[in-house]
Parts: C-alpha cells; structure tokens; sequence
C-alpha cells in the first residue's frame, strides 16, 4: 500500500511542477496590493498593474502570466472584466523578450515566495507595514 502512496503522491509532484513549467510569473491581488508570489516581473509593469488594482480595492485576486506558442497570455481572477481588459492591455506593452530577460529579483523574497504559495507569501509580507 505504501508503494502506491508514494507513486501517487510523485505523479502529483510532477504534475504539479509541470503546470507551471511555462509560467513566466504569478502575482497575487489582496485588498488592492499586489505580490510577486512566483516569477520575474518588470517593475514598471508591476506598477501599473497595482495602479489598476488600487482604486476601488480589488479585494482578493490573482494575475498569471505564461508564455503561448504566439507569445504571452494573460489570466487574471478575481477582478471584473474591465480592470481584466486593462491589465491585458498593460500587459500587451511589454515584449515577451523583455519578460524572459528580467534579472533575478530581490533576496528579501519569504519563504511563501520561495515555495510559490500565495497565502503564506502573504503572511510572511512585510513589506505594507
């Protein structure tokens, strides 16, 4: 039985791993700021982003960049169809060159940064206080 477990679990894993190969960056949304959870993202591009979440708040939300045989697609959750269409539209200025090319990013990244989890990057975020 525990042969099987351990199978399962691995192909999980993987799985898991492989959704997220093409991935160029996640960004979390919460009560209208913004965090890099995973990835590299310009920071002009992450400031327009947290512009268009701002006012009114965007409550809970995610943005998701990953790259398409015809460049870069964007998926947002969690906003309305209008802010959708304008982080688009931002997103659609930056080159999917430019994207791929972003140095590393800082080394104050959390643990919940490190590990790709949104809920627990933003328990460890410090840097709204």
């Amino acid at each position: 039985m525990l042969p099987v477990i351990v199978v399962l679990g691995a192909i999980l894993i993987i799985s898991w791993l492989v959704s997220r190969a093409g991935e160029l960056f996640f960004v979390s949304i919460c009560d209208g700021r913004v965090l890099v959870v995973r990835g590299r993202i310009p920071q002009g591009l992450l400031n327009d982003f947290a512009d268009v979440v701002r006012k009114p708040p965007v409550r809970r939300g995610s943005i998701r960049a990953v790259k398409t045989i015809q460049g870069g697609q964007l998926i947002a959750r969690g906003v309305d169809e209008f802010r959708e269409q304008r982080l688009r539209n931002i997103f659609r200025l930056y080159p999917l060159s430019n994207l791929r090319a972003q140095p590393p990013g800082p080394d104050r990244r959390t643990l919940g940064q490190l590990l790709g989890i949104a809920w627990l990057a933003w328990l460890l975020d410090r840097s709204g206080e």
